[in-house]
């Protein structure tokens, strides 16, 4: 199957109102782009179905206060039938029709700000490992045990020596942006 993404979609569960005629239901996205949203839903709207989306996104910064609305007209771009016969739930992608600039940047900002977050979660993650090992060295004097725990640790920041130069490079990519 072809992906026709247009735009790169991102991991963050945002809550989500999908309007259909009077209908409404409440879900969550499982991930989002500035062109679209993929969900998880228990009824069945079938492909090409125009509706009204409204995420809820948090405020990026406590002092602004609360949670922006952004609706818009969207249409069913893709429908994936229950994968358990008997949970019911449907895998949806929805294409946004007419996302107000505004909002679209509002988007795109809440999605860098969230990557930013992680990254430097990560980050700190990283160094948490690397000065678990040589609280280890330490350690590894008076216990033998540590000594192992040392060894493992140090080939896992061997091989996330890589991984944490490629964050360094995502971190100030995404400070750039803000």
């Amino acid at each position: 199957m072809e992906d026709r993404r247009i735009a790169p979609r991102f991991r963050v569960p945002l809550p989500l109102t999908l309007a259909v005629g009077q209908a409404q239901m409440k879900t969550t996205t499982q991930n989002v782009s500035c062109s679209g949203i993929y969900c998880q839903i228990n009824e069945f709207i079938p492909l090409k179905t125009r509706l009204n989306v409204t995420m809820h996104l948090p405020a990026l910064h406590p002092a602004n206060g609360g949670t922006r609305h952004i609706s818009c007209p969207a249409v069913i771009s893709r429908v994936e039938p229950p994968q358990d016969q008997g949970d019911g739930v449907y895998h949806v992608g929805i294409s946004f029709s007419q996302l107000a600039d505004q909002d679209r940047t509002a988007l795109i900002a809440f999605i860098h700000s969230k990557n930013l977050q992680e990254a430097k979660e990560l980050k700190e993650m990283y160094l948490l490992l690397k000065d678990m090992a040589a609280r280890l060295v330490e350690l590894g004097e008076s216990h033998p045990t540590a000594t192992h725990f040392r060894k493992v640790i140090n080939k896992a920041i061997i091989e996330l020596d890589t991984v944490a130069h490629i964050l360094d490079h995502e971190i100030n990519e995404l400070k750039q942006l803000e």
